[in-house]
Order: C-alpha cells, then structure tokens, then sequence
C-alpha cells in the first residue's frame, strides 16, 4: 500500500535554508506526498517572502502562526494540518535539514511495517558530511548522559530498532501519532522527540532508523557548546521534565549524579570561557525544572541559535 506522506518544514526566519529544504523535498521522487510549510512567527519581510514564493503553490500548504510556539507547538500544527489532509504518515523537517535524493521514499518504506511509528534517517553534517546520527540509545536511566555517547556507531540492516532518533528530520505514523498524541508543548524546544519515542515505545511501537535515507544538517549542539541563554536554560529545564515524567525510583540513583556532574560540568566550562550568563541560564533552568514550570520561557526566541528557534 503506498502511503501519502504530510512534510511538515517548520521555519523561523530561515530565508534561504528554509527554501532549500522545501525544495530537496519537492524533488523527492516519491509522489503521494504535500508540503505543510509552518511559520512561527517570523518576521514580516521572511512571511511575505514566503507567501510570495509558496502562496500559490498547489504542493505546498502554508501557516502562519501568530506566535512562536518552538518546536513543539509549531511541529503540531504541521501534524494536525498533515493528518487533516489524510496523510498516512507525517514528516518532521526543521527549516536546516536539505533531503538526499531518495531519502522520503526510503523513509516511507521503512514505515511500511504495522508495528512501526517512528523512523529516522542517517543525519550527516552539511559542512563535512561526517555522521551525526544514525540512531540513539534513549533509556531512562541514561537520559542524562550526554546524547552524542550514546549514539549507535555502525550501521545495522535497515531497518534496525533503535532507542530514539533526532528531531530535526523523522517520520511518524498515522496510526503512532492517533495512539500516543505529537510532541509535549510543555517542552517548548530541546527533548520533545526523546519524549515522543519513549511515548511510541511504551504505546508497543517500534522506533526504528533507516541508514538508507540521508538528510543533511547544519551541526548539532550539545551542553557543551552552541548555547545561547535561552538554550541553556531550555536544555536544562527540559532534562529534569523529562526525568520527572519518566523515571522511577531506581532511575533516579543513576540519574542524580549523571545530571548533576552535566550540569555542573557544562557551566564550569562556560565559566572559563567568560561566559556567567550561560551559567546564570543554566541555574534559572535548573530551578524552573526542579519547580515543574514548563511551556515557552520568559525568554526571546530570538536567543534560540539559528535553526532552533523552531
């Protein structure tokens, strides 16, 4: 049965990356598919240059939305508008991800299973193709270990299960999406995806990575580097969310000093390096984690780095 595929670009102020991605999904191959293009509150010269360019474009449907709503809430209203459309499964794009020709129809493949709801691609870095991820390895009581170790390192026979993948570029079922809802908004931005494949798999999903489609993407940011404010304070907020949703009580023996020695590592370096209002945004997220405070921060979004404003 041939799926028809919903591709959800979500984009804040991407003027030329985010027509790139738009148009490295147009020349996907595969056909039953259609464009949600969602905008999270641009500015008025990038919406108007998006209207002009995609306004009228039979492939393409276009949102505008009012707000920033992150990731999270920018994401679900590309689902919704998918899923409205009949889509069979929806794929998440952010604005600094470019397709590799025959990447949607791999993906699409790979979900051709029943018991599959999640499948990521092989992510390469734009600059150096080296391999960002082909899959992690998201159990609770590693959470707080830093993502990049606990990346697979080799290929297995596609598709191959895996514990999450990253959320820049992933497709997740109809029937995943209908059984265990799209992304938490209480996140905002940073470990929506880790949460919606820990959701998937507890649901009897299968997340799976497909090294067979390739996205390109510009870099990864981990606690140890590429913050802004706004992003450490996210990044260290959301952590403790997420350990409160999942953990019991065994997890937290492995999880109190992982995060802790994350944390305290992570500002220690910014510290050298001149930079206390990372540290201080690291302290503010940490407290607002501890007292359940979730959803956008008081923060701009504009300090979110460049292709995570989404």
């Amino acid at each position: 049965m041939t799926l028809k595929v919903g591709i959800v670009v979500l984009n804040w102020n991407g003027g030329t990356q985010t027509e790139a991605c738009i148009e490295s999904v147009r020349q996907q191959e595969y056909a039953p598919k259609f464009i949600v293009l969602v905008d999270n509150d641009s500015s008025p010269a990038e919406r108007e240059a998006l209207r002009r360019r995609y306004g009228g474009a039979s492939d393409v449907q276009c949102c505008f939305l009012d707000e920033n709503r992150g990731y999270a809430g920018g994401n679900n209203a590309g689902i919704r508008a998918a899923l409205a459309g009949a889509a069979d499964a929806v794929v998440i794009a952010t604005q600094d991800v470019v397709f590799e020709p025959g990447a949607l129809a791999e993906l699409v493949a790979a979900a051709a299973d029943s018991g599959i709801g999640v499948v990521g691609p092989k992510v390469i870095d734009k600059a150096d193709r080296r391999t960002l991820s082909i899959g992690e390895r998201a159990e609770v009581p590693l959470l707080c270990v830093p993502r990049r170790w606990l990346r697979y390192r080799r290929e297995g026979p596609v598709p191959y299960d895996v514990g999450a993948v990253v959320g820049c570029a992933l497709l997740a079922t109809r029937r995943c999406l209908q059984a265990v809802g799209d992304f938490d908004e209480g996140f905002f931005a940073y470990y929506e995806e880790v949460d919606l494949c820990l959701r998937a798999r507890r649901q009897g999903f299968k997340v799976v990575c497909t090294t067979r489609a390739v996205v390109r993407h510009d870099g990864m940011r981990g606690f140890a580097g590429g913050f802004t404010a706004l992003s450490a304070e996210l990044k260290a907020r959301n952590l403790l969310r997420l350990i409160r949703r999942w953990a019991r009580p065994l997890d937290y023996l492995l999880l109190v000093p992982t995060y802790v020695l994350l944390v305290a590592t992570s500002m220690g370096l910014y510290a050298l390096r001149g930079r206390s209002d990372l540290v201080v945004a690291m302290l503010r997220g940490i407290a607002a984690g501890l007292q359940g405070r979730e959803g956008k921060p008081g923060g701009d979004p504009v300090s979110l780095p460049p292709g995570e404003a989404t």
